[in-house]
């Protein structure tokens, strides 16, 4: 099964939401209270067998006049949803073009609507519909239990046993024997307690850790039954999956949540819908990046085996997971921050998105971006960020969701339109000696992407240097000979200044303009030029020691091109 549509009005914090998934691997991102989980809160909510209770909270700005809609069109359908006997009465038409119709024609996909409605009462009602019908289908939890949902989220332990409802006691055996099969290893451990002579349960166990070890899950011993008296009596919930001789609910958080997973989406045959919340969380990086693989693995195999592929979406804050994930598989949700109108949007050029997925993913879950279009710049602004928040009552930028990230130089202008086609607020901060073509200032302007420089065709190196009162130049030829060695500096300005001396070009800069028939600004640009060829300036790590000088020239020299600048920086990012 997989989601061609989702609709859904008054749920939580969502006003309006109308989605269309288009790939059949979803990563939800956003900065936080965009409603990411919400959306996965409602597709669980129509599909899931689960009866589910709601109350006031429920309703969008807790106002129970307008009723919570939530309409979810699944395609993929199996067999048994599209029987006569089932179903087959409301089958509707998806089309190619990504449009649903209720009288289907022969090239569209069959699909179904479930909609979920709760009014003021308190009382889910889920239906399937059909606009050529007048007749409407009420939907059971059994019914609801044909869509194949799979959701995780927190830690569903009851997975875990052999309790009522839980997923191992239907890997038990055919649901007519279940019972019988069950009764008689109740009656054998009041007995004995000798579960693993079970075949029954011993079989779904292994099932189970075969599924768990897939997925990434830590594996100290062998899966087995045990039980563990006291928690709920004797009952199916005292049978709970054991690791070797030890609990599996005292396993890792990790290791819990990828068990239960995994365990879930074996129950389901025929492509589950498979959502979950925050995939990365009780698990390190290598086994995020385990995971997703496995469940992105899981799809290519169905899909080369001409079987039903399912639909995988989740949710993360984990840039580890953005770099597994692939820019085309990431859908970013926004929400107006007024109306709480959300939208859902998808790259529709993943190339750009690529360089920062590289480079500095964590980015995208920010509100704003600022692109640096080189190294120098990123380094920079990273030192002098640290500046800030004494200026704005001590909040740092993270605080009100801007974030400062790499552009990758060329790719700078293409990332800062397709960020801002997203749906971000985004900035571009570069140096001038190269202008804009044309077609660059074309989608910049058309993607409404800010574009902050220096002007005048300066690098970064000229705009320090230029600003620079005689002592801070001072400083900054000492660090330079602290970083690159004396030889190496004095030497490379000897050649580029030929006027002057070794002896001269070690002695104060103050005194340079009376040895030389060059002026003060002559001689900056010279020194920056030298700078500039010789890229010591071309890292974060250089940009970023860069940063205190440049904080105490910008407050030297109020008017100059790099003080304007790094205020409309620091201006932007405050916004």
């Amino acid at each position: 099964m997989q989601i061609r549509q989702l609709r859904v009005q008054s749920f939580r914090g969502i006003a309006t939401l109308d989605w269309t998934p288009s790939n059949s691997f979803c990563c939800l991102i956003g900065a936080g209270d965009s409603g990411k989980s919400s959306v996965l809160d409602a597709i669980e909510a129509a599909l899931s067998s689960r009866w589910y209770s709601f109350s006031e909270p429920d309703f969008f700005g807790c106002d129970t006049s307008k009723p919570i809609v939530i309409e979810v069109t699944v395609g993929e359908l199996s067999k048994p949803l599209k029987s006569d006997e089932r179903f087959g009465l409301y089958i509707r038409g998806w089309t190619t073009a990504g449009a649903l119709r209720d009288e289907p024609e022969d090239d569209d996909e069959p699909v179904l609507t479930v909609r979920l409605t709760v009014d003021a009462t308190m009382e889910p009602v889920w239906e399937i519909i059909c606009d050529r019908t007048t007749d409407t289908r009420t939907l059971s939890n059994r019914d609801r239990a044909l869509f194949g949902l799979v959701r995780l989220a927190g830690e569903d332990a009851r997975h875990l046993t052999w309790g009522q409802g839980s997923v191992l006691s239907r890997l038990t055996g055919d649901a007519k024997e279940a019972a019988a099969k069950l009764s008689e290893a109740y009656k054998i451990a009041r007995a004995s307690a000798k579960l693993d002579e079970i075949r029954a349960l011993t079989d779904a166990a292994a099932q189970a850790e075969g599924f768990a070890k897939g997925l990434g899950a830590y594996v100290q011993g062998t899966y087995g039954p045990g039980l563990e008296l006291g928690r709920s009596g004797m009952s199916s919930g005292s049978i709970a999956l054991h690791d070797g001789s030890v609990p599996l609910r005292l396993a890792g958080l990790g290791t819990r949540r990828l068990a239960t997973l995994a365990i879930q989406k074996s129950a389901v045959t025929e492509g589950a819908i498979v959502l979950v919340d925050e995939i990365e969380h009780g698990l390190e990086p290598h086994r995020i990046i385990g995971a997703i693989c496995q469940l992105k693995a899981d799809q290519a195999l169905a899909k080369t085996a001409g079987k039903p592929v399912g639909h995988v979406l989740l949710t993360t804050h984990s840039d580890v997971a953005l770099g597994e994930v692939h820019a085309e598989g990431l859908r970013v949700v926004q929400t107006n921050a007024a109306t709480r109108q959300m939208v859902i949007n998808r790259p529709t050029t993943p190339d750009p998105l690529r360089a920062l997925l590289r480079y500095t993913p964590r980015a995208l879950f920010a509100r704003r971006i600022l692109i640096c279009e080189g190294n120098t710049e990123l380094g920079l602004l990273l030192g002098l960020r640290e500046n800030w928040p004494a200026r704005h009552d001590g909040k740092p930028i993270e605080q009100l969701g801007a974030a400062i990230a790499d552009g990758n130089g060329g790719q700078a202008c293409a990332i800062a339109a397709a960020l801002s086609d997203l749906g971000y607020q985004v900035a571009l901060y570069r140096d001038s000696d190269v202008p804009l073509t044309p077609d660059e200032i074309l989608l910049l302007t058309t993607s409404k992407v800010q574009v902050i420089e220096y002007g005048s065709t300066l690098n970064t190196e000229q705009a320090v240097f230029l600003d620079a009162p005689d002592p801070y130049v001072q400083e900054l030829l000492g660090h330079l000979r602290a970083e690159y060695g004396d030889d190496a500096v004095d030497n490379n300005l000897d050649n580029a200044i030929p006027d002057l001396t070794l002896a001269d070009i070690r002695g104060p800069f103050a005194s340079w303009e009376l040895i030389t028939a060059l002026d003060g600004r002559q001689l900056r640009n010279a020194i920056a030029g030298v700078v500039h060829k010789k890229k010591w300036f071309k890292s974060q790590h250089a940009g970023r020691q860069l940063a205190p000088f440049v904080w105490k020239i910008a407050g030297a020299s109020q008017h100059a091109p790099l003080t304007l600048c790094i205020l409309n920086v620091e201006g932007w990012l405050y916004g």
